[in-house]
């Protein structure tokens, strides 16, 4: 039989399998090689040079060094560099670059090779007994085979399951390799095929108390005559499209015999990359291999997220390409205008007259060589530096034990290096909830029964209303059918399968830790589930003392599935007593407009459990005859049977049954709160950071659990816009203009209670929302919610959250960095929208883990990685990106200076190798800032969240900053050209070495310029930041001594250094530069620190004043309060330190890591004094060092 459409996977494929096989089958289809890795042997040159000129700079480098090469060899124009000088370190780096790129593809071929290389068990038709067992590898494994996959395995490719040693055909399987789930899964093999193939001779059951053999099941496929038609790849992994046909009899002539269908759902499709759990044997026909497997389909890759540091970093480059222009055009300009004043000098004009010999016109020509003369205002090292700074940061983050949990042996990780430092920048947190700010176990609390509710809120274990609901059972008639019937839905309606673990401890594994609590706690309450058969499922019940315990088997006709669309599920089945019964529970929003009658209790008490923060669920059912059932399940096969659409015709056959509904309760789960939330919550708003709680509880639950988390408080004004909710939580139809009208009220609301200093909250609706994005209204919703501290939005869809986020990053500007955080699959699609992605590593799987930048444990970790990792990431790279610009700028401005003494002629002041040196012989004193640097400790980063002010106001780093560092590098550039020229005014160039001398004596003068002014911009100064200032000297030093001695290299350096250190008037430049450097900037930096002080320096100071109070007699003891409030103990080396409160909140929690009060004391007022500050602490290199204000 012929695939339809191409092997390709276009359209319906039909996969005949068993006694049908056909050889032909897999060729039409891909094969089952995995190729992860990026290059060829012959592809890898090309590929890696095109991904890394796709950096700008290295292109503009590339484009340079050609300019430098056509200077040197065309005539066009003239330039004094070589190409070398640039092209070398260039290719150096993007050598290393392709090193690395070449070591992880590396990696990625391996991985592949045994990954396809592993061998597999295929059952073959033919030998003795018609069917006989191969082994292939999983490369040679083809669409048709058929598999034997046993217990602890993985799953090799796609299959349709055929048979399995578990009853009834049922099988288990672990997707955490998948998507991240940790519960087992729940499948099963097609039925029909299950009892043909697992009967004895006789056609009767193998055995009635023990599964199937595996022998005799692959023995039976020799005569199974079978296909399968399936639908084309795709990427679902909870959806699957199929129909089985089994043929009876022989085939006649013109066709293949009288053919069965029966449909095939995601529960009988086992996915690649999955491993069978508690099962010892299954077998199955492959359907999808290759690429086109679910697993495939689904492995692309994370989204490339670029910081927003090098958003600024690349705006930075176009303004110096800009400079280096400017300074071209000015340098063009004065040659042209003054050439005639230089015609006498023979070295300038050889050809004399004043005629150059290049090419180009000269005002074109000179351009090009005063342009390349100025190339290295743009630093060449920066990219890979930032590489370095970047890796080392993400250590320290994976190092810390502060975000280390013990109870999971859990660290943080890091899956993408460059957005370290963006931790420190984040101005808006979208966090999911369950699981996130809740521990995810779930506990049944209370429920509503008949009118009454049983069941308390409190620190007890467990459901706490049992004696009191047995009482009323007991009470009536009315009394113990209504809880029968409400017990009968929660021990009925779900997909919880019963296991046994390897002690024989009966355990439920379920798809939700809610729908396993409603389990658990109905057999508490005497409806005990205890198996689960193709056919139904068995229930135990003990009803009262008289009667003791009954055994009741339910018969499944059919199940509607839950979705996040339906918001709810439904069981048909066959009662003991033969009434056929629609048992469903859901969303209350979804289920009471669904209802007969209205039942106000059910609604007040539903709103009391939302008072205390439980999640709720309403239950209810329907009675349906026999004709009804039977015209119901006509159409709910045939949507079963379909190849198109079926999940659309599944949920539209559910919506007629779920209809006319009897309420019979609602249940209210607590989700307990994770340890140290409410801090949290409290530090990130103290620091400025907005807060958008997106949840799939309803408005009472999100609002209560709002205020346990310290996400509201009663101070706030809180609106809510729940406007697009219909009668029974339905969603009602909005009119544009009263959408817009109530967000306009809302925004003078919030305006009015700003202005009189009250902070402002926002909860919304899914509804609403849904309404919003419809209606195109997002801009003045989102002018509503950015004049909120916090949002919560209730009752929303994963999409909608991603939505959110969206809307966030694009309808703000200047565009803030948004951080999403959350522990589910649902969370996935918001936590790849947002700037910055963090997964918890909860009990949903590691899905969203996978799919974010960082992971954590729990959310309390939080804090800090934003306060401590994050800020003090931000602030070292911002220092290290304007340093390395500074350098650059400062030795560009020196050339601009020299050429006005050298007639425009476009000569470099220094020898090319000597200029090569110069990133690299100071790479090493700005890295080590830039990885070690830290202004204050972790603990004062904490209580102080407003220090993280500067990273998300973007105030280290930007257009201003960036200004000014050009105008320091302007000043100490002109301090050593003046030095330069008040040193050397005298300058002999009829001696060989003065020339060079002199520029190499400059150049080390910058030299040493560079490494005092990376001494001065650092807080931080141990051992390994001295190490590496020592190692600059050193290494430039070795330079000058080896490029001074081999004469081959450079016949007319030879000697030089020599000859440099021999003028006293070098050595005071050595003296004279640094000096005067110090000066300007000590004054820059007491003016700054004395009349425009920043937050950091009102610590800082704080934290001075006490440490030297300390120091002196205490005469005058202060009160206990003000003891206790002024003298929080920070963790400094004399064990003292100071607080500063950042938001009232913090009064009454605890400070992390201690039980001491987060209160912190006023800031000081005026204007702050320029004391020094010096104290020991530890980095996090674990050597000791000297903080400095800077």
């Amino acid at each position: 039989m012929a695939a339809k459409g191409d092997g390709g996977g276009e359209g319906c494929r039909v996969i005949p399998f068993a006694a049908l096989h056909d050889e032909g089958t897999g060729r039409r289809f891909p094969g089952n090689t995995i190729k992860t890795s990026k290059y060829t042997l012959l592809s890898f040159l090309p590929l890696n040079l095109l991904e890394q000129l796709r950096k700008a700079a290295n292109t503009y480098f590339l484009l340079i060094s050609l300019l430098m090469l056509l200077g040197r060899r065309s005539g066009l124009f003239t330039t004094s560099v070589d190409a070398i000088t640039t092209l070398g370190p260039l290719i150096l780096m993007m050598s290393a670059s392709a090193l690395l790129a070449a070591m992880d593809d590396h990696r990625r071929h391996q991985a592949d090779v045994r990954t396809n290389s592993q061998q597999a068990r295929a059952i073959r038709m033919g030998g003795k007994h018609g069917v006989y067992l191969d082994t292939v590898t999983w490369a040679d494994i083809t669409v048709g085979d058929i598999l034997v996959v046993k217990g602890e395995e993985d799953l090799p490719a796609d299959l349709v399951p055929l048979a399995s040693s578990g009853a009834d055909g049922v099988c288990y399987v672990s997707t955490a390799n998948l998507d991240g789930e940790t519960n087992l899964k729940i499948k099963s093999a097609a039925a029909a095929v299950q009892s043909m193939l697992c009967t004895d001779g006789d056609g009767g059951d193998v055995r009635a108390d023990a599964p199937p053999l595996l022998n005799q099941a692959v023995e039976g496929l020799s005569t199974l005559r079978a296909t399968v038609e399936a639908e084309a790849p795709t990427k679902s992994i909870h959806a699957f499209n199929g129909t089985l046909l089994l043929q009876s009899g022989q085939a006649t002539p013109g066709g293949e015999g009288e053919a069965k269908r029966y449909p095939l759902c995601a529960d009988q499709l086992l996915l690649r990359g999955t491993q069978l759990k508690n099962t010892a044997w299954c077998f199955g026909v492959v359907v999808y291999t290759g690429r086109e497997t679910r697993m495939a389909k689904n492995s692309s890759k994370t989204p490339m997220k670029l910081a927003n540091l090098e958003h600024v970093v690349n705006r930075a480059m176009l303004i110096v390409l800009g400079t280096q222009a400017i300074l071209s055009l000015l340098s063009d300009v004065m040659y042209c205008a003054t050439k005639e004043s230089f015609e006498k000098y023979w070295y300038l004009f050889p050809s004399g007259s004043g005629k150059t010999s290049i090419l180009l016109p000269d005002w074109i020509g000179y351009w090009f060589t005063f342009f390349i003369l100025y190339c290295n205002l743009m630093p060449i090292s920066l990219y890979a530096a930032m590489e370095v700074c970047n890796f080392a940061q993400a250590y320290f983050i994976k190092s810390d034990l502060g975000m280390y949990d013990e109870e999971q042996d859990c660290p943080a990780t890091v899956r993408s290096t460059n957005l370290c430092h963006e931790l420190g920048q984040v101005s808006y947190v979208f966090s999911d909830k369950t699981g996130t700010l809740t521990q995810n176990v779930m506990e049944l609390k209370r429920i509503s029964v008949a009118g009454r509710i049983f069941g308390e809120v409190s620190e007890n274990r467990g459901f706490t209303g049992a004696e009191a609901l047995a009482a009323a059972r007991r009470e009536s008639r009315a009394s113990g059918e209504a809880a029968d019937a409400f017990l009968e839905v929660l021990a009925v309606s779900h997909t919880v399968m019963v296991t046994e673990d390897q002690f024989g401890t009966v355990k439920y594994e379920a798809e939700s830790p809610d729908e396993g609590a409603l389990v658990e706690a109905a057999r508490d309450l005497g409806w005990d589930f205890r198996s689960r058969t193709n056919q139904g499922l068995v229930v135990e019940t003990a009803r009262d003392d008289s009667r003791g315990t009954e055994t009741l088997q339910y018969t499944v006709l059919a199940v509607n599935a839950f979705t996040s669309a339906r918001k709810r599920m439904s069981v048909v089945v066959r009662s003991p007593a033969g009434e056929i019964l629609v048992l469903v529970k859901g969303a209350d929003n979804v289920m009471l407009e669904r209802a007969a009658t209205l039942h106000p209790h059910v609604e007040a008490h539903l709103a009391e459990f939302a008072q205390e923060g439980l999640r709720t669920l309403v239950l209810g059912r329907r009675r349906i005859d026999a004709a009804e059932f039977a015209d119901w399940h006509a159409e709910y096969e045939r949507a079963q049977s379909a190849m198109q659409d079926r999940e659309a015709l599944l949920s539209a056959a559910a919506e007629r049954l779920e209809a006319q509904l009897e309420i019979l309760g609602a249940t209210g789960i607590e989700d307990k709160l994770q340890v140290g939330v409410a801090e949290t919550i409290v530090r990130l708003r103290g620091a400025g950071v907005k807060l958008w709680v997106l949840t799939g509880d309803k408005l009472e639950t999100a609002r209560n659990i709002g205020y346990s988390t310290k996400v509201l408080s009663d101070e706030m004004e809180v609106m809510i816009l729940d406007i697009g909710s219909g009668a029974g939580g339905g969603t009602a139809a909005v009119d544009a203009e009263e959408l817009r009208a109530e967000l306009v009220g809302m925004a003078a609301i919030a305006d009015g209670a700003i202005s009189e200093g009250r902070e402002v909250a926002l909860m919304v609706t899914g509804s609403s929302l849904e309404q919003v994005s419809e209606l195109g209204l997002g801009g003045p919703f989102l002018e509503v919610a950015t004049r909120c501290k916090v949002v919560i939005a209730c009752r929303v869809s994963p999409l909608q959250k991603a939505w959110m986020v969206r809307l966030v990053r694009t309808g703000i500007s200047p565009t803030p960095v948004t951080l999403s955080i959350g522990d589910g699959a649902n969370d996935v699609p918001m936590i790849q929208e947002a700037q910055v992605g963090v997964g918890i590593s909860g009990r949903e799987g590691r899905q969203a883990v996978n799919a974010a930048d960082f992971a954590i444990a729990q959310f309390r970790f939080l804090q800090r990685l934003l306060l401590v990792h994050g800020r003090l990431n931000y602030r070292r790279m911002c220092k290290f990106i304007l340093y390395s610009f500074w350098k650059n700028a400062v030795l560009t401005l020196l050339l601009f200076y020299y050429t006005f003494i050298s007639g425009f002629s476009g000569t470099s002041m220094f020898d090319g190798m000597v200029w090569t040196s110069f990133n690299v012989i100071l790479f090493f004193p700005i890295i080590a800032t830039g990885v070690f640097d830290r202004d204050v400790d972790d603990k004062q980063a904490v209580q102080f969240p407003k220090l993280y002010e500067n990273g998300r106001l973007g105030l280290d780093l930007n257009m201003v900053k960036m200004t000014e560092m050009l105008l320091s590098a302007l000043v100490h550039s002109l301090i050593i050209f003046l030095i330069t020229n008040l040193v050397f005014f005298d300058i002999d160039t009829v001696h060989a070495n003065n020339y060079y001398a002199f520029g190499t004596s400059v150049f080390t003068w910058l030299v040493f310029a560079m490494n005092y002014r990376v001494v001065f911009v650092t807080s931080t100064i141990n051992w390994v930041f001295a190490a590496a200032v020592a190692s600059s000297f050193f290494l430039y030093f070795l330079f000058l001594v080896v490029y001074c001695r081999t004469q081959w290299l450079s016949p007319w350096m030879y000697n030089v250094d020599i000859h440099m250190i021999q003028e006293p008037l070098f050595w005071v430049g050595i003296v004279a530069v640094p000096a005067l450097a110090i000066m300007v900037d000590s004054f820059k930096a007491y003016l700054l620190l004395e009349f425009l002080p920043d937050r950091r320096g009102l610590v800082l100071e704080r934290v001075s004043l006490r440490e030297a109070d300390e120091i002196q007699p205490v005469l005058d003891k202060p009160s206990a309060a003000e003891s206790e409030s002024s003298h929080a103990d920070l963790g400094v080396s004399s064990g003292r330190g100071a607080s500063l409160q950042s938001c009232p909140e913090e009064e009454n929690v605890a400070a992390s890591g201690s039980g001491e009060s987060a209160q912190e004391a006023p800031l000081p007022a005026g204007p702050s004094s320029a004391s020094s500050w010096r104290r020991r602490f530890a980095g996090p290199s674990g050597a000791g060092g000297v903080l400095r204000s800077s």
